[in-house]
């Protein structure tokens, strides 16, 4: 008996961990008591307990082993392609002689968001290696894995940080462009580090307290977002999560965005018949200064706001199927498939892929073909200093005029 399960046992339970490195991208699962949530830690699964008949198998969370082998293969693929060129922008962006010449508000906030995609792709990526772990731990290690592995929690944090950093952009950009005057007047460089700080609180009240007070360790296996107090307080935090990660987002993107884009246009018909006419009086070169400058300032500002909405958009197109599927389930409109979850939260995290490509193509800041070049030159300056340096201190030797 023992002999004729053990095929099958070893089957399950690769089925199983495919199960659990594909699901690693379901943000929206956190709320809902799942089986699939539980990550075991070095856990013997007896035949008796483990049957073809089991149900497991009927599940509406069950996913066929081809199909999460395909989910686990496309992830790792998005975790590894988001970490590469997460990685060269962020490179480009800090070695652009733009980046550095301009250092305002919008590039420490953009270098910010890339920092936090990049954290997020790794952390997914390295999820899938550190779940695969099934040695024996003491209880204390078993928790900290647990919270910080096995629940994705770093991925969660990063994601969530990353859409309150996309708010506190447009909420930045908004004031700048709508309300210029108080922009000017009122702006301190501690706001700055606010904007940097608010994410990450942001991150912690949406994504971190939550998992932490709903996850045990009992028996060695990660019990993810099983605890709840009751069943009326676990849905007013799905609704909660899902106005605050989706619709609060969008309406921000939206609204700020349609009134600068307004505010623009706007002034585009109030400078357009004012610039002077070559030959007259008032085209001096002071005048004609002025409007290069004002030129460069609009068209700068046009760059970053076209970056960040592409960047909105992404977003908003990305979570909508995950975001609108969570919250059906949540009322019961739609049956939960584990194949069709799987791939929303797919699309759902792809934003950490693609908002690299749209910083190399769209912000005039990120010099993607020069940044290297700045990179070996300043490699071989060092070098070529500390060789001048070390000449110098040799005994008996002198410069040479």
């Amino acid at each position: 008996m023992i002999s004729s399960t053990t095929p099958r046992k070893k089957q399950l339970r690769r089925a199983m961990e495919a199960t659990t490195a594909a699901l690693w991208l379901t943000l929206m699962t956190l709320a809902t008591p799942t089986t699939d949530n539980a990550t075991e830690a070095d856990i013997d699964y007896r035949p008796s307990s483990m049957t073809p008949k089991s149900r497991w198998y009927s599940s509406a969370f069950y996913i066929s082993p081809t199909l999460s082998r395909v989910f686990h293969v496309v992830s790792i693929l998005i975790a590894v392609v988001g970490t590469l060129a997460n990685a060269y922008v962020l490179l480009a962006l800090l070695l652009s002689k733009n980046s550095r010449s301009s250092k305002t508000n919008v590039n420490v906030f953009i270098i910010h968001q890339i920092i936090m995609d990049l954290i997020s792709c790794v952390s997914l990526l390295l999820n899938p290696i550190l779940n695969r772990i099934r040695t024996q731990m003491t209880h204390s290690l078993a928790v900290f894995m647990c919270l910080f592995f096995k629940t994705f929690t770093i991925t969660i944090l990063t994601t969530n940080a990353s859409i309150g950093g996309l708010m506190i952009i447009t909420l930045e950009r908004y004031v700048k462009i709508v309300h210029p005057v108080a922009y000017r007047n009122h702006k301190r460089d501690w706001m700055t580090r606010v904007g940097i700080v608010l994410p990450w609180i942001f991150a912690v009240c949406t994504g971190l307290i939550q998992t932490w007070a709903t996850t045990r360790v009992v028996n060695g296996r990660c019990m993810w977002g099983r605890f709840w107090a009751n069943a009326e307080f676990r849905l007013a935090w799905s609704i909660a999560k899902f106005l605050l990660l989706y619709v609060l987002p969008l309406g921000v993107f939206v609204c700020g965005y349609w009134k600068i884009l307004a505010v623009i246009r706007r002034q585009k018909r109030r400078v357009g018949p004012t610039q002077p006419q070559p030959g007259t009086s008032t085209s001096t070169g002071t005048t004609a200064a002025a409007t290069r400058t004002n030129t460069n300032n609009t068209r700068t500002e046009m760059n970053i706001i076209r970056t960040m909405v592409l960047v909105s958009a992404t977003f908003a197109i990305c979570f909508l199927c995950t975001r609108t599927y969570s919250i059906l389930i949540t009322f019961n409109l739609a049956t939960h498939v584990g194949a069709l979850y799987s791939l929303f939260s797919i699309f759902s995290y792809s934003t950490q892929c693609l908002n690299p490509f749209i910083y190399a193509t769209q912000y005039a800041a990120v010099e993607t073909t020069q940044w290297w070049r700045s990179l070996v030159d300043r490699v071989f300056r060092r070098r070529n200093v500390a060789q001048q340096l070390t000449v110098s201190t040799v005994p008996g030797s002198r410069a040479v005029d």
